[in-house]
């Protein structure tokens, strides 16, 4: 069988870790994993950059890394960072950092996520891993067949702003009374619109990252002035 990177496979545990760096590219799903089967799959993937594992109440879902994804990622970066550059605003990214918790049997990997408001909260700090608190704003870039919904994780987590981009369109979303609501710019940084945004990142696609980059730059001094 021909595998795509939008097939999604149901696994045992035993054979998942095997399965998946063959470089098949495929999305996994297991089901009835512990809390402490999923710490040891975090340990075994530590190494292997890329790689990320959302888990909800005993299903655990494996990504594997694409150079589309990584791609997609690091625009997000640097347009953020331009907006908190341009507004004088304190930037942090941590990219694919874990966030989980035992109590709720959730966690999640988000493929980038950034602290502006809280920037102050981790800035010089050593925080342990299992002690870090969640970002201001969490990316998804969902550009293959979801096989696990990750809202109700980055809700419980409490996490106060989603983004969530399929390649073409960007929504963003807002935690209000423990779920998401769309909205079209920002809370983090409201002079930014989704719309806006996704024009920034389909010009990346055309005409490369440092033409849109620029783009961006120019724009958000014309929104500030």
């Amino acid at each position: 069988m021909n595998a795509t990177l939008t097939e999604n496979f149901v696994l045992d545990k035993f054979t998942a870790v095997d399965f998946l760096t063959n470089g098949n590219g495929r999305t996994i799903l297991l089901h009835d994993i512990s809390w402490k089967e999923y710490e040891n799959f975090l340990e075994d993937f530590a190494e292997r950059s890329g790689w990320k594992l959302a888990f909800d109440g005993g299903k655990l879902e494996i990504m594997p890394p694409t150079p589309e994804y990584e791609g997609y990622s690091f625009n997000f970066q640097l347009f953020v960072v331009a907006y908190c550059d341009i507004f004088n605003l304190n930037f942090e990214g941590r990219g694919s950092t874990t966030f989980r918790s035992k109590i709720l049997k959730k966690g999640v990997e988000p493929d980038e996520c950034f602290y502006i408001q809280s920037a102050e909260k981790i800035i010089g700090k050593k925080i342990p891993s299992k002690e870090f608190p969640v970002p201001d704003v969490a990316v998804e870039i969902d550009i293959t067949t979801e096989s696990l919904d990750k809202f109700p994780i980055y809700s419980a987590l409490q996490v106060p702003e989603l983004w969530i981009y399929d390649g073409e369109n960007l929504t963003f979303y807002e935690l209000e009374n423990k779920e998401y609501r769309e909205i079209s710019h920002s809370r983090t940084m409201p002079s930014l619109s989704s719309q806006d945004l996704a024009e920034f990142l389909q010009l990346s696609k055309q005409k490369g990252q440092t033409f849109a980059l620029k783009s961006c730059r120019n724009w958000l001094k014309d929104q500030k002035a």
